[in-house]
């Protein structure tokens, strides 16, 4: 009795087994395999865009010049500060340097704002006077502003640090945990991009595992080329570059593999067939604009 509801229980796990593993009618099993890795792709995808909305609630920036005095701000109701300054300074997306370039490699016009000029100002509360009252212009002397943004600006002699806080950009985050997208600033999904996510998945192990023998591989190179000297010198330097740059490559490549890039090394793997024929370079990583 118990042996055969257990050869009952079997047959029809592997019935439901064969059914889901068999196309519906007019449905092919590649585009099941595309529905698993589209679904992998929107999880990617919904992960970054909540990670860029907490990135993009805080602002920083600093610059260079003469000037002393400070300034707080909490929207554009509530200042208190005074200053005079002549510098020329940069402000940042935000605190985390290496993402930078994401906002670069899309093209962000709002990324990186350069400023610089000589002014004096002054507030109390919703009150401000400026030294030059072409408020237009004036947008290029320092820091931007926004009106609700919570602001914090030091100006120690040569040195001006700048932070602000954008309650507009924290609304987004909680909002996009839902599904809203307050500010309109996520990523979306290209349904037409060809993806390869096992090729991509390939690459950026392969690129963990063995991009340490990049520097052998330039060192050897560079020494049949060049000669012992150029080995010695430049191709432990080329090998340790390129081993550094694979690595961080094999990385974002291995964590992103369902959205299946372009590779973003040339050649893609250490070992390429060409016997060092293949020029090596770094291209834009195909999230340009590609998701």
């Amino acid at each position: 009795m118990f042996k055969r509801n257990v050869t009952l229980l079997l047959g029809i796990f592997a019935l439901l087994a064969a059914m889901s593993l068999t196309p519906a009618k007019g449905q092919t099993r590649s585009s099941e395999t595309l529905d698993v890795n589209h679904a992998l792709v929107n999880t990617e995808l919904y992960l970054w865009n909540r990670f860029s909305d907490l990135l993009d609630t805080v602002r920083c920036g600093v610059a260079l010049g003469p000037g002393l005095g400070f300034e707080a701000a909490i929207t554009k109701y509530v200042n208190l500060g005074a200053y005079a300054s002549c510098e020329r300074g940069l402000s940042f997306p935000h605190f985390i340097p290496p993402f930078w370039l994401i906002d670069y490699y899309e093209h962000n016009v709002n990324a990186f704002r350069v400023h610089g000029g000589k002014y004096a100002t002054a507030s109390f509360g919703p009150w401000r006077v400026e030294s030059n009252s072409d408020s237009v212009t004036n947008e290029t002397y320092h820091f931007e502003r926004d009106d609700w943004d919570i602001r914090l600006q030091l100006d120690v002699v040569l040195i001006h640090l700048y932070i602000a806080i954008r309650p507009v950009e924290i609304i987004d985050f909680f909002t996009g945990i839902v599904g809203y997208d307050f500010s309109m600033d996520d990523q979306k999904l290209d349904s037409l991009q060809e993806r390869h996510p096992a090729d991509q998945f390939g690459r950026g192990l392969s690129n963990v595992l063995f991009g340490v023998l990049e520097v052998p591989i330039n060192i050897f190179r560079t020494t049949r080329n060049e000669g012992d000297l150029a080995g010695a010198t430049k191709g432990v330097g080329l090998g340790l570059w390129r081993f550094f740059v694979r690595e961080c490559v094999g990385v974002v490549e291995t964590v992103t593999f369902p959205f299946g890039w372009e590779p973003i090394v040339e050649p893609a793997y250490v070992f390429d067939n060409g016997e060092g024929t293949v020029s090596w370079r770094v291209y834009k990583p195909a999230f340009h604009k590609r998701y």
